[in-house]
């Protein structure tokens, strides 16, 4: 009898061993059929401190001119040369005939043109300039030390307002620095050149200068996003003034087949070729 009982008792925890077992799996393999994963725990991490350079950047360099500029700022003649009485003849001989149809036709215009400078102011400029003036702009000079601000004032055609000596000095300072500083030697007389005297400004960068190159004041225009240039242009300043001259006088194109008109406020315009 005790026998049997003990079998039976091994039996039934057999049983509930296999049960168990049973269920066990049958968890198991639905977990998995249910996608259900398991992971080892990430194991603890230590935070990193970010690094920074210290190291100094490397230093930038700029080009630097390995011919000469020509710019010789504040170092031009002390005195200036004798103007020679037949440029002086020449010159007030066209600026008659422009002040005539000024005052007539444009008054306005005709208030901007300044009185006269002196020849210590002139000579002022000529030194600071580092360039010896041409003797037709010192008769320039002489006659009208340039004009009065750049709207309504009397400009060459089409929009060339006659620079006055302290513009005259401080263009050719800002020309000479910019020149120097960009380092390329191409620039030297394609861009500017330090013996180029500004004659006249346009407002916007660009302008009428006198080449003193070779001492013979050569009219060109320069174009600060390009280069300067002596296509179609006279010769001199003083045979522009007297083509501009003729061309208020007949109406007729000036230099460029710019037409002179008047405008509602009595001011000289220049019309753009059609």
């Amino acid at each position: 009898m005790r026998k049997g009982w003990g079998r039976a008792v091994v039996i039934a925890v057999a049983s509930v061993v296999i049960v168990l077992g049973l269920v066990f799996a049958v968890t198991v393999r639905g977990g998995r059929d249910q996608g259900a994963q398991w992971y080892p725990a990430a194991p603890p991490t230590t935070p990193r401190t970010p690094s920074y350079s210290t190291a100094a950047p490397a230093p930038t360099t700029r080009p630097t001119l390995t011919v000469d500029s020509g710019c010789r700022l504040g170092q031009g003649p002390a005195t200036l040369d004798p103007v020679p009485a037949a440029t002086t003849r020449r010159v007030n001989a066209a600026w008659d005939r422009v002040e005539r149809w000024l005052k007539t036709h444009a008054p306005t215009t005709a208030a901007s043109l300044r009185p006269p400078a002196t020849f210590a102011r002139i000579a002022q400029t000529q030194r600071e300039t580092g360039v010896p003036l041409p003797a037709e702009l010192v008769a320039f000079l002489l006659r009208h030390d340039g004009v009065s601000g750049v709207g309504e004032s009397f400009a060459l055609p089409p929009f060339h307002h006659l620079a006055s000596t302290e513009t005259i000095a401080s263009q050719a300072k800002v020309m000479c620095e910019v020149l120097i500083s960009s380092g390329w030697d191409d620039s030297v007389g394609s861009w500017w050149h330090g013996r180029f005297v500004p004659v006249a400004v346009d407002g916007g960068g660009d302008g009428l200068f006198l080449d003193q190159r070779t001492g013979t004041g050569r009219l060109g225009d320069w174009n600060h996003e390009g280069s300067v240039s002596f296509d179609h242009r006279p010769a001199t300043l003083t045979e522009l003034l007297e083509q501009t001259a003729t061309a208020l006088e007949t109406g007729g194109p000036a230099d460029g087949g710019y037409r002179p008109v008047v405008t509602g406020n009595r001011a000289l315009d220049w019309e753009f070729p059609r």
